[in-house]
């Protein structure tokens, strides 16, 4: 029974990414295209953030959404604290890569989770946005990457941690830009290459929490964000190289519509 709803809960999250689920791990093969073509759509020009609404009906919500994302997060304006850490219980996966030329894109192996709240999420796949999509503080960080989670119930929870420049190399960043995709459609596999998501988070595991949405079509609301306050110092060469590969790729900042932004309490 309890496999069945882990599959149950794969097909459910494959239908919100658009993404291949293996029987076996979370993604045994690279990813696939998105449910929503990547043609008809864009991170500039006439198809892009702003017009999302209108190229599709299924894109809809990016205009009429009211919880959409990403939002400005300001720690003397959040509306609530929360003492509940995040743990994560990562493992090693093998590397899935593909370059679907709006986002690198990380497949995971199965039995990494994320608990918050008592309730736990599993990591199912990583990407990258160059710049970063969320404002803290009234700052953009030079990147953002975001841990994309789901459980058994269908819900979505991200973890964003904003990447900025320094001259610190983080190793698994490098491993992951060793192998990546340069061109669009391309995909890399490999069973061997061992990458851990637990070393690319910052020192300190403060955070924003809100509810949101997906950060492209077909922008889906009810999102569980955790965003994190410390930025992970990245090498800035790995930073150039990684704009290069996906740049840039970021959708403009949303309203807040009176969202409750809640933020961890005093250490």
């Amino acid at each position: 029974m309890a496999e069945v709803q882990v599959l149950a809960r794969c097909a459910a999250l494959a239908t919100a990414f658009g993404l291949a689920v293996a029987d076996t791990l979370a993604w045994d093969t690279p990813l696939t295209d998105e449910t929503a073509p990547l043609e008809l759509w864009s991170h500039s020009g006439d198809n892009g953030p702003e017009n999302w609404g209108r190229l599709s009906s299924e894109f809809s919500t990016c205009t009429t959404g009211q919880l959409q994302s990403p939002i400005s997060l300001n720690t003397q304006l959040a509306t609530g604290t929360t003492c509940q850490p995040l743990r994560f219980r990562y493992r090693s996966s093998s590397l899935y890569a593909t370059n679907d030329g709006k986002a690198l894109r990380l497949g995971y192996d199965r039995g990494s989770f994320l608990v918050i709240n008592g309730l736990s999420y599993e990591l199912v796949e990583v990407r990258f946005h160059v710049p970063g999509e969320h404002m803290i503080d009234g700052l953009v960080p030079d990147g953002e990457l975001q841990l994309i989670h789901g459980n058994n119930r269908g819900d979505i929870a991200i973890v964003a941690i904003p990447m900025m420049a320094g001259p610190r190399v983080n190793r698994i960043l490098r491993r992951i830009l060793e192998y990546a995709p340069s061109n669009q459609g391309e995909k890399y596999y490999g069973r061997n290459i061992g990458v851990n998501a637990l070393f690319m988070m910052p020192g300190r595991k403060e955070y924003f929490a809100y509810m949101g949405s997906l950060t492209r079509p077909p922008c889906t609301e009810g999102v569980h964000w955790y965003v994190m306050r410390e930025a992970l110092e990245v090498d800035a060469g790995d930073l150039r190289r990684l704009t290069q590969l996906i740049a840039p790729n970021s959708r403009p900042l949303q309203p807040q519509n009176g969202r409750t932004v809640i933020q961890t309490c005093a250490p």
